[in-house]
């Protein structure tokens, strides 16, 4: 019973993905820098966290913090979230979201397995078995079916000279997916130094903030937060509230990974992912343009859900 509670947890907070990334996609159109929205979203969640820390278990954030752990536990998980924030925005204008988006995950899928098999960062033993294999197989397949086809009217002159790259940010791109399962297994470390979930939640936040106003104040000199739209008008408040969702993504990554291990907590958000994304575009939600089910997207559920069961029961 406790493991199905997880599981629904898991797809629950999945379904947070697309909805921050919407909010944040809305605020990037209004900033000069796709940084501003990530920083605005770090600080807002760190204001939160601050504030419930303060109220509910203030040790976590204060004397309860064992700082003989090494640095790259307080700033790992930070750096990897951001690298992979990064990493996506170049991925995406080279090679396009459906080949970015499964070569991340193919990366994300490489590095669970590791770590679960491996126990690195104090994960509990789950060794790399044939099923676990093919669970992995049948995900990223899974994946591939919901992206969306490319049309192809390149001339043979510059598809050959976009070959020549091509595989380079290929093996970026897979790198780039090492860094989610890193991240969640890193703050998974934070909240043991920590002793307190919030408290690694709260450091996680804050030291985000930090980097991404320093890249900020590298690229762009100065800190601008958008209040205007290009028509002068105000922009919403709810435009600016993705650190919220992004709170509950992180403190359930935290909690999750423990009990599920690397892998099975990447595959349930990603099925939660596809079915907020599903519905998001059955419904137009967030004034986007409106998408009926179609028989690939049906598939690519059905797969995603027998890819966990080879993972998790076989």
């Amino acid at each position: 019973m406790q493991i199905i509670i997880y599981l629904l947890m898991g797809i629950t907070i999945g379904m947070l993905f697309p909805i921050q990334a919407s909010i944040s996609a809305r605020l990037s159109s209004y900033s000069k820098t796709p940084f501003t929205a990530s920083f605005i979203a770090f600080s807002l969640g760190s204001v939160i966290l601050l504030i419930i820390n303060l109220i509910v278990a203030p040790k976590g954030i204060s004397i309860g913090i064992d700082f003989s752990y090494p640095l790259y536990v307080f700033i790992g998980g930070a750096i990897a979230g951001i690298g992979f924030h990064v990493s996506n925005v170049i991925l995406f204008s080279k090679l396009g979201a459906s080949v970015t988006t499964i070569i991340t995950v193919t990366g994300q899928m490489i590095v669970g397995i590791l770590i679960d098999h491996f126990k690195w960062f104090g994960v509990p033993a789950n060794p790399i078995s044939p099923t676990r294999i093919i669970g992995t197989i049948i995900m990223i397949l899974a994946i591939s079916l919901v992206q969306p086809k490319k049309k192809r009217n390149l001339t043979a002159a510059s598809e050959d000279k976009k070959k020549d790259s091509k595989a380079t940010w290929i093996i970026m791109g897979v790198l780039a997916g090492f860094l989610p399962p890193l991240q969640t297994a890193i703050n998974g470390k934070l909240r043991v130094a920590t002793g307190s979930l919030l408290g690694a939640t709260f450091i996680s936040f804050f030291v985000g903030a930090i980097i991404l106003l320093i890249l900020i104040l590298i690229t762009r000199r100065r800190l601008e937060i958008p209040v205007y739209d290009t028509q002068k008008n105000r922009i919403p408040v709810w435009v600016y509230m993705a650190g919220i969702f992004g709170i509950f993504i992180v403190t359930g990554n935290i909690v999750l990974l423990p009990e599920l291990g690397s892998v099975l907590t990447t595959m349930i958000f990603l099925l939660g992912q596809m079915i907020m994304a599903v519905i998001i575009d059955q419904f137009g939600i967030f004034n986007l343009q409106k998408r009926k089910i179609d028989g690939r997207r049906i598939a690519a559920l059905v797969l995603t859900i027998i890819g966990i069961m080879f993972v998790k029961l076989f």
